[in-house]
C-alpha cells in the first residue's frame, strides 16, 4: 500500500496487526470493491460508512491532503512501517506503530547503538551525578541517547546529551503541536533540531496518562540497552523496564538501599531478571565494546563521512565479512577503512579476525 493512504489508515485508528490483514487481501484502498465493504469494516473495526467515503479516490485525496497540511502547518514528517527509513530496531515488536511522526534526523534511530535511560521524576542528587556520568560516557563513545523528555531522570539525560553535544532521542505520548511538560520547550526545540523528536499520536493527541504507558514500549524497543537509574515503586519507568524484558533487549538496574523508596523499583526489577548495573562500562560492553588497558582518553577523533558510515555499522564482534555485506562496499575498500579506525583508537581487530568498538 502507498505511505499516503497507510497514514490515512493510522488516522483511523488502524493498527499495525489490522493492516497486515487489510494487506493480505488488497494493495490498495481503492481496490476494495463495494460488495465487501461491509466485510471489511468488521474485519477493520470501522465504521462502514467511513470505510465507504475514504475508498472513493476524489475523498481519499482529499482526506489525505487535510492530513498532510495539518502535519506541514507543524512541520512534522511522517514514516510508515513500509518505508525503509522505518526504525530498524522495533520493525520485531509484535505492536509496533503503523506510522511514527517525527522532528529531527530519523536516521539517528537507525544509525546509531542505543541506549534508554530513564527513572523517577523525583530524583535526588545521586540519580542526578548517575545520568550524568553514564551519559558522559555513552556519548563519549558516540552511543545515542533514548528518553521520555518527563521530568526528572529523562530531561538529565537528554540535556546532558545535549550540552555534550550527543545524540539523543525523545519519545513523546502526544501530538508534535504540544510540549509536555511545558517547561521543557527549550529541550524540546533543540532535539527536534539536532536530534530526534519521535511519537506514534497524530496532531491534535493531547499528553493522556495512558498515551505515555503506551510510549514507553517505543522507548525500550528503540534501545539496544536500557538503564533504570532511580525509581520508585510504581514508577513508569518500571514499565519501560517490564517492556525491554519482554522485548529481549538488555536491562540494567542501579541497586540501591532497600530503605530509600527511590531504589525500591530498581530493586525490584533486578529481582525479575534486570542486571545490577556495577560498573558505567558494563553499559558499553554489552553494546559490544572491548575495554582497553589504556587509561588515555581520547577527547577527539575526526572522521570523513565513510569512515562515520561504517564505525555505525559495528554492533559487537563483527567480520569482515558481516561488515561488506551490511555495507555493500567491497572487502578492498572496506578494509582500508576498518584500518583507519583501528589506527584512529576507535575499533580493534580481536585475535578472531573480528572487529569491535573500543570503550574510550
Amino acid at each position: 500500500m502507498e505511505r499516503e493512504e497507510i497514514l490515512v489508515l493510522s488516522y483511523l485508528g488502524i493498527g499495525i496487526k489490522r493492516y497486515s490483514l487489510l494487506k493480505e487481501r488488497y494493495k490498495s484502498l481503492l481496490e476494495i470493491p463495494k460488495s465487501e465493504i461491509q466485510e471489511v469494516s468488521k474485519l477493520l473495526k470501522i465504521d462502514e460508512e467511513k470505510l465507504s467515503e475514504i475508498t472513493k479516490e476524489e475523498n481519499l485525496t482529499k482526506t489525505l491532503e487535510r492530513l498532510k497540511n495539518i502535519l506541514e502547518k507543524y512541520q512534522v514528517k511522517f514514516v510508515t512501517v513500509e518505508d525503509k527509513d522505518y526504525p530498524n530496531k522495533i520493525k520485531d515488536l509484535s505492536d509496533k506503530p503503523l506510522v511514527l511522526f517525527y522532528k529531527g534526523d530519523i536516521s539517528l534511530a537507525n544509525n546509531y547503538l542505543t541506549c534508554g535511560i530513564v527513572g523517577t521524576r523525583r530524583n535526588d542528587n545521586k540519580g542526578k551525578n548517575h545520568t550524568k556520568n553514564i551519559v558522559d560516557l555513552l556519548v563519549d563513545n558516540d552511543v545515542c541517547i533514548v528518553s521520555g523528555l518527563a521530568r526528572g531522570i529523562d530531561i538529565i539525560a537528554h540535556r546532558r546529551a545535549l550540552e555534550r553535544n550527543g545524540k539523543t532521542i525523545a519519545v513523546i505520548g502526544h501530538g508534535l503541536d504540544y510540549v509536555y511538560p511545558p517547561e521543557h520547550k527549550k529541550e524540546f526545540e533543540e532535539i527536534g533540531e539536532k536530534g530526534l523528536i519521535l511519537t506514534e499520536f497524530f496532531i491534535g493527541e493531547n499528553p493522556l496518562k495512558r498515551n505515555f504507558f503506551i510510549r514507553n514500549r517505543i522507548i525500550s524497543g528503540l534501545s539496544n540497552v536500557v538503564v533504570i537509574v532511580q525509581a520508585p515503586e510504581g514508577s513508569g519507568a518500571l514499565i519501560t523496564g517490564e517492556y525491554a524484558l519482554k522485548q529481549k533487549r538488555t536491562l540494567f538496574a542501579i541497586p540501591g538501599d532497600i530503605e530509600n523508596p527511590l531504589h525500591r523499583g530498581c530493586n525490584l526489577m533486578i529481582r525479575k531478571g534486570a542486571k545490577i548495573l556495577i560498573d558505567y562500562k558494563d553499559i558499553l560492553e554489552e553494546l559490544g565494546y572491548k575495554a582497553t588497558q589504556s587509561t588515555e582518553k581520547v577527547q577527539s577523533v575526526e572522521l570523513n563521512e565513510e569512515e562515520k558510515f561504517v564505525y555505525s555499522l559495528i554492533t559487537g564482534d563483527m567480520t569482515l565479512d558481516d561488515l561488506a555485506e551490511i555495507s555493500g562496499l567491497p572487502v578492498n575498500k572496506l578494509y582500508p577503512i576498518l584500518l583507519s579506525l583501528e589506527i584512529k583508537g576507535i575499533i580493534i581487530q580481536n585475535a578472531g579476525g573480528t572487529f569491535s568498538r573500543i570503550i574510550i
